[in-house]
């Protein structure tokens, strides 16, 4: 809008409409004496340099908005929304001080411990075959490296600077890993009782076997 203001002149001056110039009878010699010529390329240049001041001036705006803008986000908003971001980084007190985070370590070591215990309890018995003993070994190795995994997102969960996450996403978390470790421990478990089962099973049959050879001999022996 500036720029047409600034044009209006020169374009009169310059007898560009050319209706109204025989209107009013008017000629550069007129309007400026002896140096209409002169006056003439002057008038032009002027023009120009308002133009040439006008779009000038719409650049610095823009590069003026631009650097309000770069300025906010390292100062203003962008240090709003990193103070943000870092809040999420940490752990509050209402989430460390939960107690599934110790009921989940508490059930890994239990799950570990017990899987342990068994595999070197039938290794010492002898009552399970080969393949049975290695079947055993294999559960056991696979389950608790899954509760490994729970562990590590344990830990990621509530040591700071690991993941951006509100307090209600970490209880979140919290809830699916208790839940999920409670299964592990619940079928390392299960799965360490029927193994001792079924080799206690064979124990007994075994001494069984030798008390009706002791009572009724050995016809072959």
């Amino acid at each position: 809008m500036k720029t047409k203001l600034f044009l209006l002149p020169i374009l009169f001056t310059i007898g560009l409409t050319a209706g109204g110039a025989k209107a009013q009878s008017f000629s550069f010699g007129d309007l400026f004496g002896q140096q209409g010529k002169k006056e003439k390329l002057m008038a032009v240049q002027v023009g120009g340099i308002y133009i040439y001041l006008a779009a000038l001036k719409g650049g610095y705006n823009i590069m003026h908005k631009g650097l309000d803008l770069a300025d906010e986000l390292k100062g203003g908003t962008f240090g709003l929304h990193t103070g943000y971001f870092n809040s999420l980084e940490q752990v509050s007190p209402v989430v460390q001080q939960n107690p599934k985070g110790k009921a989940i370590t508490g059930l890994y070591n239990e799950l570990s411990n017990r899987l342990n215990s068994e595999t070197s309890w039938q290794k010492k018995q002898q009552q399970l075959k080969p393949a049975e003993l290695a079947y055993l070994e294999k559960v056991a190795a696979n389950l608790v490296k899954l509760a490994g995994q729970d562990m590590a997102e344990l830990n990621e969960l509530l040591t700071p600077g690991k993941l951006q996450l509100t307090d209600q996403q970490r209880l979140d978390r919290l809830d699916k890993l208790y839940a999920a470790m409670k299964d592990k421990a619940a079928f390392a478990a299960s799965f360490a009782a029927k193994s001792r089962s079924l080799a206690q099973n064979r124990q007994r049959a075994k001494a069984e076997n030798e008390q009706i050879r002791k009572l009724y001999g050995n016809p072959h022996p």
